[in-house]
C-alpha cells in the first residue's frame, strides 16, 4: 500500500498516551489503524442508513434483542 505524509493537529494528551502505548516508531501505524477502523465504522453507518431508507427502521423488539446479546469472545 502506498503511503502519504500528512500534517495534522492532534490533542497533546492523546498523542502522549498513544506514544506511551506504542512507542514513537509505532505511532504512524497506530494512527493508520485507528483511521481504518473509523472509516469502516462510517461505511457501516452509511450502509445502515441506505438499508433503513430502503426497508425501514429495525423493529424495536429486534433492536432490543440484539442489544441484549452477548458479544462473541
Amino acid at each position: 500500500m502506498a503511503t502519504l505524509k500528512v500534517s495534522t493537529t492532534l490533542s497533546a494528551e492523546l498523542v502522549l498516551e498513544a506514544k506511551a502505548r506504542v512507542g514513537a516508531r509505532g505511532f504512524s501505524r497506530y494512527l493508520d489503524g485507528a483511521l481504518a477502523r473509523q472509516l469502516q465504522f462510517d461505511r457501516l453507518a452509511d450502509l445502515e442508513g441506505a438499508l433503513e431508507q430502503e426497508f425501514g427502521p429495525i423493529p424495536e423488539a429486534d433492536q432490543r434483542r440484539m442489544n441484549e446479546m452477548e458479544w462473541p469472545s
